[in-house]
């Protein structure tokens, strides 16, 4: 593919503004979707006929995964031809299988640990969006379109990217009232600083967005399993994965994992 000329800083500085201001208003709809009335109706129709809340609140990974999707043609209709398509400016166009052999790798610590000092749970399908449909939307949307494609195909830095990212994401996990953001802002800084840790980890590892959807997967499918109790545990669980995860990123020949690696390109 023949690589094109980067456009002039002002039009990729307007682009990339237009870009967040589509984000925030997809995230704002996506927020309060039950204050318009089809989908109200909607939600309450299934309700009526059964459908379980997780099915029912699995709308907003679907909403996520659309509007990504439409956010990605609008970026490549302004990038100049610096397209690989869909999966491949996402991250998601191959490399599965080492993709998730390193996510498992990284995720274990908390893993192992939250079954020794808690145990796991049973299953219910509504683990199902916590653990595969929510981690796979989330990233898809948020590290997926919002950085890999976004710095790939509008010309935009990276850092700044995931840290704006990441503020989005973080903002996404508080309820959005005065109550919330006071009780929930200390949530909202983890979660922050984990969206960034998320980018720099699918941008390392070949620009492999299956990497971080394993490893948040696991990290959501472990943390039921510590308990109310065993708080302390949890945080040792997730302060272990993310050194693994850092160490493993920054040395991969340490554990002989650099044949999982590409060059990162855009």
């Amino acid at each position: 593919m023949t690589t094109a000329a980067a456009p002039p800083p002002g039009k990729t500085r307007l682009f990339a503004a237009s870009i967040w201001l589509a984000v925030i208003g997809a995230l704002v709809l996506i927020r309060y979707r039950g204050r318009i009335g089809f989908v109200r109706s909607f939600h309450e129709w299934s309700a009526e006929s059964g459908a379980a809340d997780w099915v029912r609140n699995s709308d907003t990974d679907v909403l996520l995964v659309v509007f990504g999707v439409g956010l990605w043609a609008w970026m490549k209709r302004g990038s100049g031809g610096r397209s690989a398509g869909l999966l491949g400016d996402i991250g998601l166009g191959g490399g599965v299988a080492r993709g998730c052999i390193v996510g498992l790798v990284i995720g274990l610590p908390m893993l192992l640990l939250g079954a020794v000092t808690g145990g796991a749970i049973a299953f219910e399908w509504s683990m199902v969006r916590i653990y595969a449909t929510g981690p796979f939307a989330e990233e898809w949307f948020f590290r997926g379109v919002l950085v890999l494609a976004f710095v790939r195909l509008a010309g935009v830095s990276f850092w700044p990217t995931a840290i704006m990212n990441g503020v989005l994401f973080g903002l996404v996990h508080v309820q959005w009232t005065g109550d919330g953001f006071a009780q929930g802002w200390p949530h909202g800084l983890v979660t922050t600083a984990g969206g960034i840790w998320y980018a720099w980890l699918a941008r390392e590892w070949g620009r492999n967005l299956w990497v971080v959807i394993v490893v948040h997967g696991l990290m959501n499918l472990a943390s039921p399993w510590y308990g109310t109790d065993n708080a302390a545990w949890h945080e040792i669980g997730r302060g272990a994965t993310i050194a693994l995860g850092t160490t493993m990123t920054i040395r991969p020949a340490w554990l002989r994992m650099s044949w999982a690696r590409r060059a990162q390109g855009p």
